[in-house]
């Protein structure tokens, strides 16, 4: 596993490099390293690792709240890239008590945080303690919270003690323009 120091290495080494360059690093460097998948950002990396050897797992979280379209959307690009997608799901007795205590539309009331973290959270954690990185579609320019990201980090909310998590955003550096830009050439 990454150490800190090796951590900021590859964040020098790799800052200028195209993501598909960091995908290709990573994937050597982190044995069990996946890509998680919910949005266009998503599509593009699962399209820059097609290629790679090897090719990440992919993972996406069902919330239980999603769209029809969105269900389409996944299994389109499941049927396109040919890979399989583990669909990741909230704790159902978990849920069920939550729903039968504060009705199926709490969110709207007292905010997402139960909410979430039961439905996306929890379901990601479970996961990511049999992983030891993944690779997500984060973008600096998405919000003040993300404007400082790296390319590589320690996921201080997911690692703990014993089991150290590495989080990759290979988009860091680019932006929504560049993404299109991109899923419009896979068209």
């Amino acid at each position: 596993m990454l150490n800190h120091k090796e951590i900021q290495r590859l964040n020098k080494k790799l800052e200028d490099s195209h993501p598909r360059d960091v995908l290709d690093e990573v994937t050597k460097l982190i044995p069990g390293i996946s890509i998680s998948f919910s949005g266009a950002e998503d599509v593009v990396l699962i399209d820059l690792a097609s290629n790679l050897d090897p090719t990440p797992p992919v993972f996406t979280l069902d919330t239980g709240r999603l769209h029809p379209e969105t269900y389409h959307f996944i299994e389109s690009v499941r049927q396109h890239y040919k890979i399989r997608i583990e669909v990741l799901y909230p704790d159902s007795s978990a849920l069920e008590l939550f729903t039968k205590n504060k009705g199926l539309f709490s969110f709207y009331k007292d905010g997402h945080q139960e909410c979430c973290e039961i439905r996306k959270v929890a379901p990601l954690r479970r996961k990511l303690t049999t992983m030891n990185g993944w690779i997500t579609g984060q973008r600096r320019d998405q919000s003040s919270t993300r404007a400082h990201i790296s390319l590589l980090e320690l996921d201080r909310t997911f690692s703990t003690g014993s089991h150290p998590v590495i989080k990759v955003n290979p988009l860091a550096n680019w932006n929504s323009q560049k993404v299109w830009d991109h899923i419009r050439l896979l068209e």
